[in-house]
């Protein structure tokens, strides 16, 4: 779910055809609580301790919906979900959410960049969390 640097950049030039006009703005619009961000957090370790795989960045999907129909298909992934109270919508949107204010952090320096998709509260959201994200990367064996 988190991104290495190499994987984070693959995944910003993926967002732009990944998502509707209307998808990215709503994750332009979306907010993490502090609430969301550690049911995130819990499904994210709880998805590395059980080894299901999770991946939002689907290239065959071309909107939200169409990548939470796919991660819906997958009966591991639904019961992960359900056990920490996220629908495979509000899964997606927050994880796109956090990850455009993680690339707005890490990778505002890169000349192809497009920071426009991270608000501002989700960027400090992720700036006091950015240690504890960063760890959990770094243990992640799918990333």
């Amino acid at each position: 779910m988190l991104s290495t640097p190499a994987a984070g950049l693959a995944a910003q030039s993926h967002i732009p055809y990944a998502l509707t006009p209307s998808d990215r703005t709503a994750v332009q619009h979306y907010t993490l609580t502090e609430s969301v961000f550690q049911q995130l957090l819990a499904t994210a370790r709880d998805a590395k301790a059980n080894q299901i795989p999770i991946d939002i960045v689907d290239r065959r999907a071309h909107s939200l919906d169409e990548t939470a129909a796919h991660l819906e298909q997958s009966a591991s992934v639904r019961a992960l979900l359900n056990r920490h109270g996220l629908s495979a919508h509000n899964f997606v949107l927050g994880e796109y959410a956090l990850l455009s204010a993680e690339f707005a952090v890490k990778y505002a320096g890169q000349p192809s960049f497009d920071a426009s998709m991270a608000n501002q509260a989700n960027i400090a959201l992720y700036k006091r969390h950015e240690a504890e994200l960063d760890a959990l990367s770094g243990e992640d064996a799918n990333n």
